[in-house]
């Protein structure tokens, strides 16, 4: 992963968080441009803590993990404490109760 696909990935999240680039700045202390650059993936350098600051502003984690590991991603999240999506719900129909008759209706 290049530093272009973590500026993707920190955009979607953001976005998803409904955050301005403004509001982030100000909880991460970097500048909205240097966001702006990072985001479109113009950025040259940006440094792990200042890229931890903003994953941080926007709820992501980093996970770090030994070269050529393979893992499911369902088991980085379990890992990281995070939750797996929530499970659809189902409709269920119920059975309608049974008619009895009543002296009135025979």
């Amino acid at each position: 992963m290049n530093l272009a696909a973590f500026g993707e990935t920190f955009r979607n999240a953001r976005l998803a968080a409904n955050l301005t680039q403004q509001a982030v700045a100000a909880k991460s202390g970097v500048s909205r441009h240097r966001i702006s650059l990072f985001e479109t993936g113009t950025l040259p350098e940006i440094g792990a803590v200042r890229m931890l600051n903003l994953f941080d502003a926007v709820g992501l984690q980093l996970i770090a993990q030994p070269s050529g590991q393979k893992r499911a991603r369902a088991a980085a999240l379990h890992e990281a404490g995070e939750r797996a999506q929530p499970q659809p719900r189902k409709r269920v129909r119920m059975k309608a109760p049974e008619r009895v008759e009543t002296p009135l209706e025979a």
